[in-house]
């Protein structure tokens, strides 16, 4: 989160991390903290105090039960379809850690690499592959040589239809006519 990120770069105390969290509250939400500080203010004699618990409490209200299990599911269901390597590697690594999964690196290359599309897939797997980094850059590199070779067989095909179209051209156009 971007709030952890500032706190992390300056010392603050638990109290000014509250507060500073607080600012960035608007609308319903700033309209939902007061509430729920001067209910916990009557029921327990005090108000949220650090950003664990601010973090705890925001947590319960805004993010539903089942969100964990969303993003376990999205993980289950994620491949590369359309996406560039990069992309999907981006959107594996995120979905990861919104579902508070830590797992092993070499499930984390299985699952990466389960999820490629079936042509990078079948070259990376002749590959060696020690770390996730290597699996990934590997990837890449086949990724962009697919791309080179589909380019180069757009581009000759191209060519031989604008050769055989000039050829067609020079000897008096459409060769299926009959002459006279």
């Amino acid at each position: 989160m971007k709030i952890e990120h500032v706190f992390s770069c300056n010392d603050y105390t638990e109290e000014q991390k509250v507060k500073l969290a607080t600012t960035e509250f608007s609308n319903y939400t700033l309209v939902w903290r007061n509430k729920n500080q001067r209910e916990m203010m009557r029921k327990e004699g005090r108000e949220i105090d650090t950003w664990i618990e601010m973090r705890k409490v925001m947590r319960k209200r805004y993010v539903p039960t089942s969100y964990n299990r969303t993003m376990r599911q999205k993980l289950q269901r994620l491949s590369q379809g359309s996406l560039t390597l990069e992309e999907y590697y981006k959107e594996m690594k995120i979905t990861l850690m919104r579902a508070n999964i830590e797992e092993e690196t070499e499930d984390t290359m299985a699952r990466f690499l389960s999820g490629l599309n079936l042509d990078i897939r079948d070259v990376v797997e002749l590959h060696e592959y020690v770390e996730l980094d290597d699996l990934l850059h590997k990837a890449i590199r086949v990724e962009q040589q697919l791309k080179r070779k589909s380019t180069a067989r757009r581009n000759s095909s191209n060519t031989f239809n604008q050769n055989w179209t000039n050829k067609s051209k020079k000897e008096g156009g459409n060769s299926s006519s009959p002459s006279t």
